[in-house]
Parts: C-alpha cells; sequence; structure tokens
C-alpha cells in the first residue's frame, strides 16, 4: 500500500457533508469513488477504493465513520453524526468535521480547529 494517498481527504469529506450528511443513510467506499470519478481532477486516474481506504481507515479512527458491512473491497458506512461546515481561523478556508471527531485538525494547514 502506498503511504501516500491519491485523494485528498478534503474532497471526501466534502462528498459525505453533500451527499450522505444523515447518520441513518447507509453509503459505500464505491459510491464515494463514483462521486469522485465525476470530478474533473480523479476522471482520468483510474481509482480503485484501495486508493483512498487509509482516509477512510482515518475518519473510522477519528469517530466520523461507522462501519456496518464489508463484502470483499467494498465497505458500508454511517455516520456517528452529522458533518459541520467550519471555517478554519487561520487559513479561512472551509472543512467539514462532525462534533464526535478528535484530534480535528484542518486538511488545508494543519492548524488546530
Amino acid at each position: 500500500m502506498s503511504t501516500t494517498t491519491k485523494v485528498s481527504r478534503q474532497d471526501i469529506r466534502k462528498i459525505i457533508f453533500d451527499n450522505y450528511n444523515e447518520t441513518d443513510v447507509r453509503f459505500s467506499n464505491d459510491e464515494i469513488m463514483a462521486h469522485l470519478n465525476e470530478q474533473n481532477s480523479y476522471r482520468e486516474m483510474e481509482l480503485d477504493v484501495l486508493d483512498f481506504e487509509d482516509v477512510l481507515l482515518e475518519m473510522e479512527g477519528s469517530g466520523m465513520l461507522r462501519p456496518i458491512a464489508q463484502n470483499f473491497n467494498t465497505r458500508y458506512y454511517r455516520l456517528w453524526g452529522p458533518l459541520e461546515q467550519t471555517n478554519c481561523k487561520t487559513c479561512g478556508r472551509p472543512t467539514y468535521f462532525a462534533s464526535s471527531e478528535e484530534g480535528k485538525k484542518c486538511p488545508h494547514c494543519n492548524a488546530k480547529l
């Protein structure tokens, strides 16, 4: 597995915020990948769900995602709590976090939130 991810953590958070931001909505890594493939920056990368598995595992560990099922490489999730848009006080850029998450840092400038 690569130590650098091909996929921005911020892009995944934005997809979840825009499409799955309710605690009773089930979604999968395959659905996230489909949204990523709609973006110009990822369209030609030929992404596989393993290309951003480390990002999803981090989100599980932070208290944002709750894994609910797995079928081979497809993993299904629900949110522990809805995401909220927050603007970083250091760089001013928006990001998305659940209130239940621990260790919140801006994905743009790495400042503590």
